[in-house]
């Protein structure tokens, strides 16, 4: 059900300039993302895009930076519902590996007055929570394309 006009007339559209401000990031999105994918496949010269991440992980957020554009730009369309699904996936996997074949010093940081054995427990559990929240995010939104 979409959201219709003060008149009843047609669907609820977005100000011209919002519109534009959308397709302006899905692009820099997409350029971004093409760009960090060239460079961890070697296409790029090392010294032109440096990273402090392992070139692999630098290909896979250029990938989902590209799933974002491409998300943006087929807004208001059933396949904008696909992108997000598969966005929400990614991220589930990707919190999943760290949460559970991470090393113990990938997960840093916590709250300065608890013990660090609690600290990393509780950011153990909320990386998974996140991935619970992620993949049931993503069933639903599969589901209700389905439908």
């Amino acid at each position: 059900m979409r959201a219709l006009d003060a008149k009843g007339g047609g669907p609820l559209q977005p100000p011209a300039m919002l519109t534009g401000v959308s397709k302006g990031i899905a692009f820099l999105c997409l350029a971004l993302g093409v760009a960090m994918c060239a460079a961890a496949l070697g296409v790029l010269p090392a010294d032109y895009v440096v990273f402090e991440a392992p070139s692999h992980v630098s290909g896979v957020a250029g990938g989902l930076l590209v799933v974002v554009g491409l998300a943006l730009l087929a807004r208001d369309h059933r396949g904008s519902e696909v992108i997000a699904a598969i966005l929400l996936l990614a991220f589930s996997f990707i919190t999943g590996w760290l949460t559970f074949y991470g090393s113990e010093s990938i997960i840093e940081g916590g709250i300065p007055f608890i013990p660090t054995s609690v600290g990393d427990s509780v950011s153990h559990l909320l990386f998974g929570l996140g991935v619970v929240a992620c993949g049931t995010m993503a069933f639903l939104g599969l589901r209700r394309l389905f439908r």
